[in-house]
């Protein structure tokens, strides 16, 4: 059998196209992995009422805000408490007070003192005033993520105190769990 020169260009023609559009399938080899999307979630601890108990407040891909709620509780003067957080998932950015213990334009005050992963906090009425009653944000803690994993909030050295500086007793402290995605 003989070809002429024109039928062998064709069929050069027909391979080389077939190769620069890679054999005609496939699209080129497989796709690169896809980056996992950054998201930090929060889950609280169960509590009974009354409580003092964290509640997540706003979202954010890889900050979190969290409220520090008295939940269902009377005559709440002031607080003061430790909170543990995973320092190797969360960086604490700062506090600023909740409107409940400074309703109706009471003075209040609020210290945070970090280090190492735990809180030192107390938040306070001022004067010779009620306690609070009812539900509603003692304060709010910012935290951005900087690392991947899941960890715990625990309250520890927790007190809870009415207007003359007594203790007040029952109330649940309830922290929870973050799993922070990078």
């Amino acid at each position: 059998m003989s070809r002429s020169l024109a039928g062998w260009g064709g069929l050069l023609v027909l391979i080389l196209g077939l190769a620069a559009c890679g054999g005609g399938g496939g699209g080129g080899g497989p796709s690169p992995p896809t980056q996992p999307t950054a998201s930090v979630t929060f889950t609280p601890a169960t509590s009974g009422v009354p409580a003092i108990r964290l509640e997540r407040n706003g979202t954010g891909a890889t900050t979190l805000n969290l409220d520090v709620v008295a939940d269902g509780v009377t005559n709440l003067y002031g607080v003061a408490f430790d909170l543990s957080y995973p320092s190797n998932l969360l960086r604490f950015d700062g506090a600023s007070e909740g409107p409940f213990l400074a309703a109706t334009g009471l003075s209040t005050e609020l210290l945070v003192d970090a280090a190492g992963g735990r809180l030192v906090v107390g938040a306070t009425r001022l004067g010779a005033v009620g306690g609070a009653a009812g539900t509603g944000s003692l304060l709010t803690l910012r935290f951005t993520a900087v690392g991947s994993g899941t960890g715990t909030f625990a309250f520890s050295a927790n007190q809870a105190f009415n207007p003359v500086g007594n203790p007040l007793g029952g109330i649940t402290w309830a922290g929870g769990t973050v799993r922070t995605q990078l």
